[in-house]
This record gives structure tokens, C-alpha cells and sequence, in this order.
């Protein structure tokens, strides 16, 4: 009889037993299982944090420091014929010399930035991107381009064409003030 008593009593006991234990293995320190978890808490907020934090620098914009002076010598004021188009693809500048002077324009396109090629064939700039299509002095004949080319000044040193490729100059559209003359 008292062994089914101590019996009961172990059974009714037997919760505080365990909850005795949970104690004593709090007071040894962190279980394997929490940190388990701890690690996947950290894990996630880090990626997420690495996801806001990617989409915010998309929309931020670049914040760019003031340009140091870039001059383009493209070479003496005869190398260039009248109604040719020369192309300096290192510096993305195209050089269009009419018979009222020298136009420098950027080779980069005013839509998304892609590079214009010159097709000297139909005497006009296209885009590969978006089929954008630039008239011979820089003005959009089709495509999602919000402006003309950019162009950038010239100066005539010394019976040489000097460019300055540090001042891009954004314009709505083509005047014969923007021609450098010989």
C-alpha cells in the first residue's frame, strides 16, 4: 500500500519533475536548439535587410563629384572632311564636320545610356538597345530618346580641335550657334 501511494505521488509529481529539469538546464546555459534558432532569426533578417537595403540604393540616385577637365585633341582642323562623320570610340565622342563648322556630340544615347553606333550607309546614329534613331547632328527621328545627343564644346587651338569631354552639354534640339566655326 505504501508503494502505490509513492507511486501516485511520482505520477502526480512527475510535471515538476520536468519543469525541475528545465530549470537546471536554463541555469547550465543556451540549448543547442535555441541557438539553432537564433541563428535562422539572424540569417533572415539579414537577408531581408540586404533586400530593403538593395532596393533602396536602386531608387536612391548617385550622388556624382564635380568632373576634372577631360580635353580631347581629335587632331588638326584639315583631317577632317566636310560632311564626314570621325569617331573616337575610347572617349564615345563623335566629331561631324559640315560645311558651317564642327559639332562634338556624345556617343552615349539619352534614353538608358547605351552606346549609338554611326551608320555611315543611311547617315544617321542608331541605338541597339530600343532602335533609337539620331540624325547626323544629333536629333531624334524615332525611339523612346527624351532629347537630341548631348554635345560637347569645342574649341579650335592652334588649327587643332580641341573637346572638352568633361562638359556634356543637354539640348532640345539642333542650332547652327551650337557649330564651332573654322
Amino acid at each position: 500500500m505504501v508503494e502505490e501511494k509513492k507511486r501516485f505521488i511520482d505520477h502526480l509529481s512527475f510535471p515538476i519533475v520536468r519543469k525541475r529539469q528545465r530549470m537546471a538546464e536554463e541555469e547550465k546555459g543556451i540549448s543547442r536548439r535555441k541557438i539553432i534558432g537564433y541563428g535562422w532569426i539572424a540569417a533572415t533578417a539579414i537577408i531581408v535587410g540586404e533586400f530593403i537595403g538593395g532596393t533602396l540604393a536602386l531608387l536612391w540616385p548617385k550622388v556624382r563629384g564635380e568632373k576634372a577637365e577631360k580635353l580631347l585633341i581629335a587632331g588638326k582642323v584639315d583631317d577632317f572632311p566636310v560632311g564626314k562623320m570621325t569617331v573616337f570610340r575610347k572617349e564615345k565622342v563623335f566629331i561631324n564636320r559640315t560645311d558651317k563648322g564642327f559639332l562634338a556630340m556624345s556617343a552615349i544615347c539619352t534614353h538608358l545610356r547605351c552606346i549609338v553606333r554611326w551608320t555611315e550607309s543611311k547617315g544617321l546614329f542608331e541605338c541597339p538597345c530600343h532602335g533609337a534613331t539620331f540624325s547626323a547632328v544629333g536629333e531624334v527621328l524615332e525611339g523612346p530618346p527624351p532629347r537630341p545627343l548631348d554635345r560637347y564644346p569645342i574649341q579650335i587651338v592652334e588649327d587643332k580641335i580641341v573637346v572638352d569631354t568633361a562638359k556634356a552639354i543637354q539640348r532640345k534640339e539642333f542650332h547652327k550657334s551650337q557649330l564651332a566655326s573654322v
